[in-house]
């Protein structure tokens, strides 16, 4: 049984509000992938000059660069599927929403990481005697991880609405899928 795809007057696809988030996924990701880029080239080259007692005396580059790589990857794999669905491919649908939840439990976890260093943060900052310059920089970024946990608290219902979304009958006929 094959269903005929929905298509809005004029012969093109309706609107689709979930489009927008992954377009929002797919342009986070690829800002993510730069970065991520560029970091991996500074630590590569920093991994590479220094010397054998330098590398022994501190944690280790390359696990950083390890890290890095792994973000600049899984960031590029998510623009894949993420621009896959916006061209309507069934399969990158499927994938977006494995995805979509992926990073709801990704966001959940490093909130949570987030929050605790806000509050550790917070009982260093009441200590008496610090002096103010670092006082004023550990303020700022105190404030930069609130906004932070509270970003990634907005987006965890909005992405768990992406993997719902994407799942939905309305959208399975968008894509063409038959709907068992």
């Amino acid at each position: 049984m094959a269903l005929k795809k929905l298509a809005a007057p004029g012969g093109g696809r309706p609107f689709a509000p979930w489009r927008i988030l992954v377009w929002l996924v797919m342009l986070l990701a690829a800002a993510g992938f730069v970065l991520n880029t560029y970091a991996a080239v500074v630590i590569g080259h920093a991994v590479t000059a220094m010397s054998a007692e330098a590398a022994g005396q501190g944690p280790d580059p390359r696990v950083a660069l390890a890290w890095t790589v792994g973000y600049m990857l899984a960031a590029f794999v998510v623009m894949v599927f993420a621009l896959s669905t916006l061209r309507w491919r069934e399969w990158a649908r499927s994938g977006m929403r494995v995805i979509a939840l992926l990073l709801v439990a990704w966001a959940a976890y490093t909130a949570w990481v987030g929050y605790d260093q806000w509050q550790q943060m917070g009982v260093v900052l009441s200590q008496p005697g610090l002096p103010a310059p670092l006082l004023e920089m550990a303020t700022k970024h105190r404030a930069i991880l609130l906004i932070g946990v509270v970003l990634k608290l907005v987006s965890i219902p909005v992405l768990a609405w992406l993997a719902w979304a994407l799942g939905s009958l309305k959208v399975r006929e968008q894509f063409g899928q038959v709907a068992l």
